[in-house]
């Protein structure tokens, strides 16, 4: 039998300018910044590990994640938390040299928002209950691999337990699909939409490149992370997520490859304006098999699209060859 493993999370306030100790399996971590919270709970790191889904634009990870929204009394879902993270301190860093408080020549002290940081991580762990029963759910979480890694960028988190413990899962998909459908949104989709500033197609948002960063990571551990391919998903959802789910320790549904088109709350408190508009083909299905085509016909792509495919295609095939 194995061993109950347990990790006590403390952030405590001790003034102004502080530190912070958390105590985890891995030792004492010391860090300094401005706290302005405490927080102590004790979570079991051997059974129920929160899940987490690492993915990238446009590889249909919204519907993937709908197959958990069917099990309300079983997962408590958590959508692209460091995502709005990004967002919000990269505005606030705007405003702040817009006013003169900031340097626009230097990137903000990653150390300012660590409390905003380890705020999610106890989201993440906090256990969850089911009110009806009060039985715990446990939880899954989808980030985008890039903005996660953008949010940490400067803190020694990627050794923390809090996210080696992590259940590691990745969905991926071609980037001849993905960058192509992240194009086509951009012009079609977000310019439809002028009261909103909507950003020109960007290369730096493809994602591969950053999952294949986690992946090597949590390999590296002797841990073998699960990757399941969009193409796969769409084409043949009951085999998938029944191995995606023994692999992750949990009983298949029938339930999750089908599901009603509606609002999805979840989604709804999210204030990133291109997330809301990427939530409407996830929205507005019923099932896996409704992402076959979309954007139809097809367009004439500008060279910035190829060059992008080009270089995301060896991280996708690198990734590719540990799917389920």
């Amino acid at each position: 039998m194995q061993t109950a493993q347990w990790e006590i999370i403390l952030i405590y306030k001790i003034g102004i300018h502080f530190d912070v100790y958390i105590w985890t399996l891995g030792g004492l971590i010391l860090s300094k910044g401005r706290y302005f919270y405490k927080k102590a709970y004790i979570v079991n790191m051997s059974e129920q590990k929160p899940i987490v889904l690492w993915t990238h634009f446009r590889s249909v990870s919204h519907a993937f994640q709908r197959t958990f929204l069917q099990r309300p009394q079983e997962f408590h879902i958590i959508d692209g938390p460091f995502l709005e993270f990004v967002i919000d301190t990269h505005d606030q860093h705007l405003k702040a040299v817009k006013t003169g408080i900031a340097d626009p020549s230097k990137s903000p002290d990653p150390n300012l928002f660590m409390p905003k940081i380890l705020s999610i991580f106890g989201k993440i762990w906090k256990p969850y209950y089911d009110e009806s029963s009060n039985k715990p759910k446990r939880m899954f979480c989808k980030e985008h691999s890039n903005f996660f890694l953008k949010a940490i960028s400067g803190t020694s988190l990627l050794s923390n337990p809090q996210f080696l413990e992590l259940t590691h899962t990745f969905l991926i998909r071609n980037p001849e699909k993905s960058l192509r459908s992240l194009y086509k949104a951009v012009n079609f989709i977000f310019k439809k939409n002028p009261e909103y500033f909507i950003p020109d197609f960007d290369k730096n948002l493809a994602g591969l490149k950053e999952s294949k960063q986690i992946f090597d990571l949590i390999k590296d551990l002797n841990k073998q992370p699960i990757v399941v391919d969009a193409d796969d998903l769409i084409d043949d959802p009951e085999r998938v997520l029944k191995k995606y789910c023994e692999l992750i320790g949990e009983e298949f549904k029938e339930e999750m490859i089908h599901w009603e088109a509606k609002n999805i709350n979840e989604w709804n408190g999210n204030n990133f304006t291109i997330t809301k508009l990427m939530v409407y083909n996830a929205e507005n299905s019923t099932g896996f098999n409704e992402f076959t085509k979309k954007y139809e016909p097809e367009i004439e792509y500008p060279q910035i699209v190829y060059d992008a495919i080009a270089e995301n295609k060896p991280y996708y095939d690198y990734l590719y060859q540990f799917k389920i």
